[in-house]
């Protein structure tokens, strides 16, 4: 194990110390469960998530969204210049 010293804001200190005192551990024990757990997420996932709770417009109910924006990518100037170069 590594011994590392970070700076947090006063609330930020304040609400992690109340924290760790209502799980019953100490404030390093609460970040490092924190850390480990943030960086097990995967973000990819996550924005699947997201996405899959959404839903259309009515407007947009009956439209394929691929097919919307192949269509919507293939009129763009933009993207058509970089095929140019």
């Amino acid at each position: 194990m590594h011994r590392t010293q970070i700076y947090l804001q006063d609330d930020l200190h304040d609400t992690l110390k109340a924290k760790a005192r209502s799980v019953g551990v100490s404030m390093s024990e609460l970040i490092r469960r924190t850390l480990e757990k943030d960086l097990q997420k995967d973000p990819l996932a996550d924005a699947r998530a997201y996405f899959k709770r959404l839903k259309p417009l009515e407007s947009f109910a009956d439209v394929n969204a691929e097919d919307y924006v192949r269509n919507i990518r293939s009129k763009s100037r933009l993207l058509q210049a970089g095929d140019a170069s």
